[in-house]
């Protein structure tokens, strides 16, 4: 049996998760030419590349394929019957900018290139042309839409960053102010359940308030945790010796409807992490998923050694080569679709109703495995249920 698996799991391959339908959707070209048989041939060509090519034949045709198809690219015929091509890219790329159109011309000039280019054509393509030349220029279109996505995506986890470091500020400045009445009403609680020994009835109620104190105390903890700007303490722990006593917590906590596992490799890593965080992590992770099985259902915790190599940390997001440990939680629940999916980090997003859940749970849980190095990864589909991955470094040698 190997020590380390080296398989990387599809969640974190990429910059992030793609669906077959996702995939077709940004694989969409749209023909525009009005000469049926060269659309037709143009589009069979395109289909055998692995392709999507919807055809239209004039400029109205165009513009309401735009709104029912997902297009990526479009080459534009520069005529188009009694309509002007360039007129219709100009028109294509105001409803939607993302759009990359390309100007297809049998009248190559400067001046038709230059006009092409000012209405918002990415290229332009001269007829006749060879196969190569189409598909070397799809593969520069697709590279771009690929780039400008992942400087989107940069860009969005920039500004999200900006916000859960405001959001952490604020939580520090309001648990420190909310432990300080907790210091004030715990030592008055104490002081009188040190002298209601002889009222068994009041003795309850004190030490039930004290109990709340406690919890609010922890709370506030965990508020102080989420704003601190650097990285806390650190330990290394031995998840095949503190999993264990968690998941029999979460037993009680999540109660009869939901069935635990905990499947842990035999040999697993140590890792390093920051104090007192994994609890609390796996804890928002685990009322997640019950929250998505009303009903009931199956959570299933596993870790296992896996180790990142060199071609994979190329195509993955945001890992480096090396050792880690591969902490999941599985569910049985109802899964998330792709729009909620891709906001599912968002500091402050929820799906819940208002009062019934803040938005702040996977932010910190993706707060905490960055602390230590590692990734979140989602896989997760609606009616199949979700899987959260841990990515979590292997500890070094020297700290452990």
């Amino acid at each position: 049996m190997k020590d380390e698996d080296s398989e990387l799991p599809a969640d974190i391959i990429g910059a992030s998760e793609v669906t077959a339908g996702e995939e077709a959707g940004t694989r969409c070209v749209l023909i525009v030419d009005d000469d049926v048989d060269f659309a037709s041939s143009l589009a069979g060509l395109l289909s055998l590349e692995g392709y999507h090519t919807p055809i239209a034949h004039d400029p109205a045709a165009a513009l309401d394929m735009l709104g029912r198809e997902r297009i990526a690219v479009a080459l534009v015929d520069v005529r188009l019957g009694l309509s002007d091509g360039v007129d219709l890219v100009r028109a294509l790329r105001q409803r939607n900018p993302d759009l990359v159109c390309v100007m297809v011309t049998a009248y190559a000039s400067i001046e038709t290139a230059v006009e092409a280019l000012k209405a918002g054509a990415y290229d332009y393509l001269s007829k006749p042309f060879y196969t190569e030349e189409l598909l070397a220029l799809l593969d520069r279109c697709f590279e771009r839409i690929r780039l400008v996505e992942e400087k989107s995506r940069i860009a969005e986890r920039l500004r999200q960053t900006q916000r859960l470091e405001a959001m952490g500020q604020l939580a520090s400045g309001i648990a420190h102010d909310f432990n300080n009445i907790l210091a004030v009403l715990y030592s008055n609680l104490r002081w009188l359940q040190e002298r209601l020994d002889s009222q068994p009835e009041l003795h309850e109620l004190v030490a039930d308030a004290l109990d709340a104190t406690r919890s609010g105390s922890e709370l506030a903890s965990r508020l102080l945790r989420f704003g601190a700007r650097r990285m806390e303490e650190t330990a290394v722990v031995a998840l095949g010796r503190e999993l264990p006593p968690l998941m029999r917590v979460l037993v009680r906590t999540l109660g009869d409807k939901v069935t635990v596992v905990l499947e842990v490799t035999e040999d697993i890593h140590p890792v390093e992490i920051p104090t007192g965080q994994l609890e609390s992590s796996l804890l928002n992770l685990a009322l997640n998923a019950r929250d998505a099985m009303p009903e009931g259902g199956r959570l299933v915790f596993a870790a296992r050694n896996l180790m990142v190599t060199a071609e994979d940390a190329r195509v993955a997001s945001g890992l480096l080569p090396g050792a880690y440990v591969l902490l999941s939680v599985t569910d049985t629940g109802k899964g998330m679709p792709l729009a909620v999916r891709r906001r599912a980090l968002e500091p402050l997003f929820s799906t819940k109703p208002s009062g019934e859940g803040n938005g702040l749970g996977l932010a910190m849980v993706d707060a905490f495995v960055r602390q230590a190095g590692g990734r979140l990864g989602i896989v997760s589909t609606p009616g199949e249920g979700t899987t959260i991955n841990l990515y979590l470094p292997r500890a070094r040698l020297t700290a452990a």
